[in-house]
């Protein structure tokens, strides 16, 4: 792993991979313990960037000083390092990381537990039927940046965030609903494995003990 020394020193990402005792057919959980490492398809210094494989998007030191000047909560930082496709190589990204917390969906939204592993706890969750009560703002721990269960990859974001993104022309984000739903999950509901897959131990353990997802 790196220590932030402006050095790359591996492309492959690392994961700490956690089976389930009775089966194959699933893992119980799957994180990644190697310091986040992208290769783009373009050269464009964009404020932000984000992927897929591996999970995890970064936004550039600059833009990191300005979210720490407005005083906007809910996210912790880890060194990155993305490579261009022009093979330029950067350090002055940092992972970016969600801990503002939401809860649960809220039944209303219609998100149950529809199938459970009675070893490793690894759950299975029915489709939204009701969108727009996804959140159940009691469990909301008052953060800009925030996630809930079981949406981890789904950021959500306060108004006065999105109105400072649009304000100051920041780049490649897009602003949606939380309404919006893919197709895929729309149909077949949410298998997100475990909290901690997402975000840092200790807060999937005060998060998500009394939810079982830890």
């Amino acid at each position: 792993m790196a220590d932030g020394s402006k050095q790359v020193t591996g492309t492959k990402a690392e994961f700490e991979v956690t089976s389930c005792p009775i089966t194959t057919e699933h893992i119980a959980g799957k994180r990644r313990i190697s310091q986040l490492f992208l290769q783009v398809n373009h050269d464009r210094r964009d404020e932000m960037i984000w992927s897929w494989a591996p999970n995890g998007y970064v936004i550039h030191e600059r833009l990191l000083f300005e979210f720490e000047k407005q005083g906007f909560s809910g996210f912790q930082t880890k060194p990155a390092v993305v490579r261009f496709r022009d093979g330029f190589t950067s350090s002055e990204y940092r992972e970016f990381i969600v801990t503002g917390w939401a809860g649960m969906a809220s039944p209303e939204s219609g998100i149950r537990i529809i199938e459970e592993c009675p070893a490793c706890h690894r759950k299975k969750y029915s489709p939204v039927s009701n969108p727009e009560k996804l959140i159940d703002w009691d469990q909301w721990t008052g953060d800009d940046f925030f996630v809930m269960w079981p949406r981890p990859l789904f950021s959500l974001i306060t108004e006065r965030v999105a109105q400072w993104l649009l304000q100051n022309k920041v780049k490649s984000f897009r602003l949606g609903s939380i309404q919006d739903i893919s197709p895929v999950v729309a149909r077949f509901g949410f298998s997100p494995g475990r909290l901690s897959d997402y975000i840092p131990k200790d807060l999937a353990k005060l998060y998500g003990s009394g939810l079982g997802i830890v």
